[in-house]
């Protein structure tokens, strides 16, 4: 769900919290899981704070 919300948007950097607004899920369980893509190298961290993402250039 993450994965399908930033290829939906590239380029766009997003918080756990926004993310977790537009999907409907928790914001720990969002900030988890984009913490994973970035290990990953799909997603890549932006800012610290706040704490902002986007989809990794790849």
């Amino acid at each position: 769900m993450v994965v399908d919300h930033l290829e939906a948007h590239p380029g766009e950097a997003f918080t756990a919290t926004r993310i977790s607004r537009l999907i409907e899920k928790s914001s720990g369980a969002i900030a988890n899981a984009l913490d994973k893509l970035v290990k990953e190298g799909i997603a890549e961290q932006v800012n610290d704070r706040p704490r902002t993402f986007r989809l990794a250039n790849g």
